[in-house]
């Protein structure tokens, strides 16, 4: 059997496992429209009917039958997206989807690659894994301040306004960014902890 020739530690093991973790669940949710729900029910024939809606910085689907659906619409170019705060969200978030890929990468290499995390390797892997971090939580802050739009008023009622959801609710798809962020900030913590002890014992490798 062959074995990887890691050099990794116990808290290194760690490190590697969240920051996977937090980039498979922020670009996940990323990708689905589930930021904001709204479950509507009408009745067909004497049969009631549940239909589901919902939307993100970027995409929106209306009167799906489920809340996973993967056939709901993009817009067809950057400026057709809803508002300013919105097109912020989606270049803040797919931004820091790429650093967080790129640190998880990383990381992976690093399970079979010795002495991978040289002192060039290890301070980029903790500037992308804070920037991404960074950059997940301001497009979580922006978010909100988008729901003034036309197009959330229609789904969501008149009621809605800035950082006001209206009849809408917060949909498992954002909800699983704010764990990845989270999760991705606990990660970042511990690689900047790791740093400055391998500071002190002037080696770094992790």
């Amino acid at each position: 059997m062959v074995s990887c020739p890691s050099s990794y530690t116990l808290p290194a093991y760690v490190w590697a496992a969240l920051s996977i973790l937090s980039a498979v669940l922020c670009p996940f949710g990323l990708y689905f429209s589930n930021w904001l729900e709204k479950e509507s029910n009408t009745t067909n024939d004497g049969t009631e009917v549940t239909t589901y809606s919902s939307m993100s910085s970027f995409r929106y689907c209306k009167d799906e039958s489920s809340q996973f659906s993967t056939s709901c619409d993009s817009y067809y170019s950057f400026g057709e997206i809803y508002s300013i705060q919105w097109k912020a969200t989606t270049l803040l978030m797919g931004v820091g989807a790429c650093f967080l890929v790129l640190v998880a990468l990383t990381s992976i290499f690093g399970f079979c690659v010795k002495r991978l995390f040289n002192v060039v390797v290890v301070v980029l892997t903790v500037i992308f894994q804070t920037m991404g971090v960074v950059l997940y939580t301001a497009g979580i802050l922006v978010f909100p301040a988008g729901f003034d739009a036309e197009e959330v008023k229609n789904m969501c009622g008149d009621n809605s306004s800035t950082f006001h959801m209206g009849d809408c609710e917060i949909g498992w798809a954002l909800y699983l960014i704010i764990i990845g962020t989270a999760i991705g900030v606990v990660a970042t913590c511990m690689a900047w902890t790791t740093h400055r002890w391998r500071d002190k014992e002037e080696d770094y490798s992790v």
